[in-house]
């Protein structure tokens, strides 16, 4: 099975922060890092600054056999960063025709918001954010590193 779930998490500016105690704490191994600076030799528009050129804007840790992503961000960057809308699901498949079906099914339900349309970006073939009835976000993201 190719399927996963990750929680996601917002740090609002102290992921860096996070992830050093998540690994001291939790002896969570870092699986991926990608800063700001690293996501603009993917993306030349997007902004670059002095003040966040360190930030994290990916990051993978596992803990055990789960795994923590973490980032700066919330889903919806209008939205005001609050403990409650700083994490997410995150249903990772190596199968697209699998995630295209669970966005289908979500987004059939006229009370799911489409936060982020499934489409192609720099780093999955299919990705994706909803909200669901309850509040909860939901990214979906073809992976094929998941074979």
């Amino acid at each position: 099975m190719t399927l996963e779930i990750a929680v996601f998490l917002s740090m609002n500016g102290k992921a860096s922060e996070a992830i050093s105690f998540y690994k001291k704490h939790l002896n969570a191994k870092e699986l991926l890092l990608v800063t700001y600076s690293d996501l603009t030799k993917r993306d030349s528009s997007f902004v670059l600054t002095e003040e966040n050129k360190d930030y994290i804007t990916h990051s993978v840790l596992q803990i055990g056999k789960t795994k923590l992503m973490i980032a700066e961000n919330t889903m919806k960057p209008s939205e005001i960063y609050n403990v409650g809308n700083n994490f997410s699901l995150c249903i990772q498949s190596a199968n697209l025709e699998e995630i295209q079906s669970f966005y289908t099914n979500l987004t059939s339900d006229e009370r799911v918001q489409i936060i982020v349309p499934l489409s192609k970006n720099i780093f999955s073939e299919a990705y994706g954010i909803v909200q669901d009835p309850f509040g909860i976000q939901i990214q979906l993201m073809y992976d094929r590193r998941l074979k």
